[in-house]
């Protein structure tokens, strides 16, 4: 009953959204508005109060990232070996991988880990930041290396989204908050609070009404395996590797929260962009947010309770 009461707050939020999509009370332009609210002020703020407000506990940020970069990494190098013995053609190779690594973390993470008891919320944002780093970058990487006539000019945009992107520049200014021992004042961290108050629903209600306008068509055994290795073989390296760093059980919760959550619906978009198999991508996402339910109670049932 502990699992259920607190994933299903989570998934009942993202039906909601979803139900609202179909009724007409959340259409795609009102989707996309507040998508960038909360990209551009509603997650920034969330991660900056969180960082602000919390203990001074960067010393445990190392290993936390450490377990949660390997994993990504090596489930990546894996599925990438593995796709032309599943058949995967060069082409939609790296749509492919990219379905099989790339979490989630903005919109299903970090509610996650700003909402479950347990997880120490410091540690768990200094590695939030770099991850986003890593999904991306590795994102794009993949893309390109099975789109070589696309040639490598997508760096230049991609590491200035890096710098631009405004939930890493919240992360770093907010470490450097905790970093120096000070804190806004009163009213700032309370209207920060507000914010991300209404950020962590809004989030949820939008993961479910995109997942309504995402078409799944076209072949479903690829998918179904990209979904297996981002919401089970992801977390699972996370679990091997965590033992074997020695993190804690706190620790442990925040790495594997951001392994078995779903594809990130962005990703659609970036498949787009880079002409790679938009519906391999599309099932991927729907079938990985089914499944995550599932994992992330597996994750919560083992160390939040």
């Amino acid at each position: 009953m502990t699992v259920l009461n607190l994933l299903a707050p989570i998934f009942m939020i993202i039906a909601l959204g979803a139900v609202l999509q179909r009724r007409g009370m959340m259409p795609a332009e009102l989707v996309s508005g507040v998508n960038r609210l909360l990209y551009w002020v509603g997650l920034p703020a969330a991660v900056f109060h969180a960082l602000a407000a919390a203990e001074a506990t960067s010393a445990r940020f190392g290993a936390l990232f450490g377990v949660m970069a390997a994993a990504t990494i090596v489930n990546g190098i894996w599925s990438w070996i593995e796709a032309p013995w599943l058949g995967v053609a060069r082409a939609n190779r790296g749509t492919f991988v990219q379905a099989s690594f790339r979490g989630n973390l903005s919109f299903v993470a970090l509610p996650l880990l700003l909402s479950v008891p347990g997880v120490p919320i410091g540690p768990a944002l200094w590695a939030f930041a770099p991850m986003l780093i890593i999904h991306n970058g590795g994102t794009v990487l993949v893309l390109l290396a099975s789109k070589e006539e696309r040639g490598w000019k997508m760096w230049g945009p991609v590491a200035k989204g890096f710098v631009t992107n405004p939930i890493i520049v919240a992360a770093i200014l907010g470490a450097a908050v905790q970093a120096v021992g000070g804190q806004p004042p009163a009213a700032a961290m309370t209207t920060l609070q507000a914010l991300a108050r209404m950020a962590l629903p809004l989030a949820l209600l939008c993961v479910g009404a995109t997942l309504m306008t995402v078409p799944v068509r076209g072949n479903r055994r690829l998918p179904a395996i990209a979904s297996v290795h981002k919401v089970v073989v992801a977390p699972v390296l996370g679990y091997l590797f965590g033992r074997w760093a020695g993190l804690d059980d706190e620790a442990m919760l925040a790495a594997l929260i951001c392994l078995a959550c779903p594809t990130a619906s962005i990703s659609l978009t970036i498949v787009k962009e880079m002409g790679g198999d938009q519906a391999l991508a599309a099932t991927a996402i729907v079938y990985s947010a089914v499944a995550s339910a599932a994992s992330l109670g597996v994750v919560i049932a083992l160390f939040a309770v």
